[in-house]
């Protein structure tokens, strides 16, 4: 699992670094816009899990669907802040594109809590899993919100 992760991670970075040459070709409102959107599916589906393991949905069937695209989904969200999209209707704060490293760490640390996540969901315990679901979020979306979001009014 380690080695996918890393896989991924490398041919992320490289797909981040195409994107921002590209990037600079688009209006920046667009991509401020678009980045939107996705962490809106990101939320949608994290929503949607949650629902699930909660018994709240009839919906078990569905849960892979969900963790599918959360996975593709986190594994993109890096490469949505090019150079270029730090200001505008933006929610992101100066620090994304200010510590871009420390910015790079904490979507790393996100995607690696995902992957706890889904090791413990593939076991099958509910109880188990929604707890590790908890710990994803704090561990990534919470904690990435935490420093590089700005709180909604």
């Amino acid at each position: 699992m380690k080695n996918i992760i890393s896989l991924f991670i490398g041919l992320s970075l490289t797909t981040a670094v195409n994107l921002h040459a590209q990037a600079e070709e688009y209006e920046p409102e667009d991509l401020i816009e678009y980045r939107q959107e996705v962490m809106g599916a990101i939320k949608g589906h994290n929503k949607a899990v949650k629902a699930i393991l909660e018994g709240k949905v009839p919906y078990d069937g569905h849960l892979d669907m969900h963790m599918a695209s959360l996975e593709a989904l986190l594994g993109r969200a890096g490469e949505l802040f090019p150079e270029g999209s730090d200001f505008g209707e933006t929610n992101a704060k100066d620090a994304v594109w200010d510590n871009p490293d420390k910015f790079k760490q904490s979507v790393e640390k996100a995607q690696n809590a995902f992957a706890s996540f889904q090791s413990v969901l593939a076991k099958g315990d509910n109880s188990a899993s929604l707890d590790a679901y908890k710990k994803f979020g704090k561990a990534s979306c919470g904690d990435c919100h935490k420093s590089f979001k700005k709180k909604d009014d």
